[in-house]
């Protein structure tokens, strides 16, 4: 039966064994999630003006982002696998090793500042492009698998919801470093970014090795501190079905109008209110913090309680998302644009909490891996695709980043045709 509405979230985990969580092991594995968010947004809201304070063209900054993307295409559905044969544990401190040493690397650049441009855009493209890409691909896949594996559809939605708002959470937060820190010095963000995703990494691993990992349909038991759980091979996910196809290019929709704004975001902040580097810094780290709060308030509060079939998620999230971004493309006062990023960031992450819980409830629990790194690599192709088109977009003309992700938000409405 669903979760009632009146039971706290950690009720919920408690009770929920199918979803193979115990407290503090699920507690722990969203705060992973979230702090690959944390890292995420910040380096992102710090690239833009950074890579003008080096020297670089807007596309080589919209590179960076998309190399990342086609790291996360390339494995992501690896790592999803690897986490189905052996558990999340290896998986998820890899991706978060990975991202620790992705911002220390950045943040080596920013103290630079006298690198050559060239150099410093390689270093970019290795730290925040490569390595940050396997942080991305590994954490959200594995800690997904972990979570819904033998849950029913119901919870299921519940639970990718509580993942949702965990990277909404990270969104807040990391826009939160930058906002914050980054009027102070742009490095800063960067290393409490990294500060934040070590310190949840060690959280997981010490959680897992306390109280060990039930997993699909309680078929894993409490593992020896030193050994992951060794499961049988699973089949591929096939992706013939109308319904998962559906699920995919929704998801893809919803996505790529999510990349062409944050792609560019930093510029137009930038040119349209005539602000210094440190400034815009700040007021697009706040707008990414509005964002993020509207994705918590829709995937950690309204979907967990409402129990709408995912289906409803993804028609409410494009209703949202389309008129806001026309608004969004309009000259508009930074206040109102606040206003905007809330409510496009409550759109996106209903949206996608109904397209992630559509792919997965399109397969069994045995492949729930295998689903979320096909998921997580169908959305990381629009940040390889839209930050390189956004930014060469917006080159031409500021307003046509924002006028692409309407289309994108009206393409929603069509695919969602096809999920049951």
């Amino acid at each position: 039966m669903p979760l009632s509405p009146e039971r706290p979230m950690s009720s919920a985990v408690s009770s929920d064994r199918r979803s193979g969580a115990s407290p503090m092991v699920a507690t722990t594995a969203l705060a992973t999630v979230m702090a690959v968010s944390v890292v995420q947004v910040a380096t992102a809201a710090v690239l833009p003006a950074l890579s003008r304070t080096l020297g670089l063209a807007d596309w080589q900054a919209g590179a960076v982002t998309s190399l990342s993307a086609v790291v996360v295409v390339l494995t992501s559905r690896s790592w999803g696998r690897a986490a189905d044969r052996r558990g999340p544990l290896p998986v998820v401190l890899t991706g978060a090793a990975a991202g620790v040493a992705s911002t220390l690397m950045l943040a080596a650049v920013v103290a630079a500042e006298a690198l050559p441009p060239g150099i410093a855009w390689a270093v970019l493209l290795v730290a925040r492009g490569v390595i940050f890409g396997v942080a991305a691909a590994a954490v959200g896949p594995a800690v997904q698998a972990f979570l819904v594996a033998g849950a029913d559809d119901v919870r299921r939605v519940a639970w990718i919801a509580r993942g949702g708002a965990a990277r909404g959470v990270g969104t807040a937060v990391g826009a939160g470093l930058a906002a914050g820190l980054g009027a102070v010095a742009v490095a800063l963000p960067v290393l409490a970014a990294a500060a934040v995703l070590a310190a949840a990494a060690v959280g997981f691993g010490g959680a897992v090795r306390r109280r060990g990992i039930p997993g699909p349909e309680a078929g894993w038991t409490d593992p020896p501190p030193d050994r992951a759980p060794e499961l049988p091979p699973a089949r591929g996910v096939s992706l013939r079905g109308p319904a998962i196809r559906g699920a995919l290019v929704s998801s893809a929709a919803v996505f790529l109008a999510l990349s062409l704004v944050q792609s560019t975001v930093g510029f137009l902040v930038q040119d349209r209110y005539a602000l210094a580097a440190e400034r815009a810094t700040a007021l697009t780290g706040t707008l990414l913090l509005m964002a993020g709060l509207g994705s918590v308030l829709a995937q950690g509060v309204l979907v967990p309680r409402l129990a709408w079939p995912p289906r409803r998620w993804m028609l409410v999230g494009g209703i949202v998302i389309v008129p806001v971004l026309v608004v969004y493309a309009l000259p508009v006062p930074a206040p109102v644009l606040m206003a905007v990023a809330l409510l496009f960031g409550a759109g996106v992450g209903a949206a996608a909490a109904g397209c992630t819980a559509a792919a997965a409830a399109a397969v069994g629990p045995e492949t729930q891996g295998d689903v979320a790194g096909v998921v997580n690599a169908v959305n990381a192709g629009t940040f390889m695709l839209g930050p390189l088109v956004g930014t060469t977009a917006y080159g031409l003309h500021p307003t046509l980043p924002a006028l692409g992700a309407v289309a994108a938000g009206l393409t929603l409405f069509v695919a969602r045709r096809f999920v049951p």
